[in-house]
């Protein structure tokens, strides 16, 4: 869908869908410790040592003893996702479909935010908290809000992911499941959500040089 088509109506369907998943959740931002440096290490001539700050996420990399750990998402990604399955309400295209592109920040602090590539008016920022799973993995669940054409909050939506970053650490990939919920953040995970799209992501690392 073309951005015209987004903008001609908001409560349109396709607005609908893409705009849920563009405020999914998003998050990304450089930096982060490295496992290996939690210890403190005492200089030649004695003096106190030097413990360096190390996040949650290097903390808990040292403990696994995992040499490719959570802390190699933490970073600026270029994401793709594709659905590859949908239910609930008749809002979304024939599966397979382009179900979002964004910018995502993976933080060491074990938060996430995500720029869509949307109009803001249907609202395309969203953010998320993750946990390492081990060996390069991590579980992330994503949140964020949909308005209406009268500025009021139209729904809510969650994201949930797990990917995995590649041995080189320029890439990641994995699955995420997309919901779609009323308007009132109790109603969030409660019963049926009105539409759920799950598929696969595609994030490619972006660097200083």
């Amino acid at each position: 869908m073309n951005r015209d088509n987004m903008f001609r109506v908001v409560s349109s369907r396709r607005f609908f869908a893409m705009a849920a998943i563009a405020v999914l959740g998003m998050l990304f931002a450089a930096g982060g410790a490295e496992a290996g440096g939690g210890c403190a290490v005492p200089n030649a001539t004695g003096t106190a040592p030097a413990i360096p700050f190390v996040s949650p996420q290097a903390a808990g990399q040292q403990e696994d003893g995992d040499s490719h750990g959570s802390s190699d998402i933490v970073g600026l990604w270029h994401l793709n996702y594709t659905a590859e399955t949908e239910s609930g309400a008749p809002i979304f295209p024939p599966v397979p479909f382009a179900f979002l592109e964004s910018f995502k920040m993976w933080h060491a602090d074990g938060t996430e935010f995500e720029n869509a590539f949307l109009p803001p008016v249907g609202g395309n920022i969203c953010v998320g908290v993750w946990k390492s799973l081990g060996k390069g993995t991590v579980k992330l669940h994503h949140i964020g809000l949909m308005f209406g054409a009268d500025g009021s909050v139209s729904n809510i939506f969650t994201v949930d992911e797990k990917d995995t970053v590649s041995e080189d650490c320029k890439t990641y990939t994995g699955h995420f499941d997309f919901k779609l919920w009323p308007p009132s953040y109790d109603a969030v995970g409660v019963g049926t959500p009105i539409a759920e799209v799950t598929g696969k992501t595609a994030g490619t690392r972006i660097t200083v040089d």
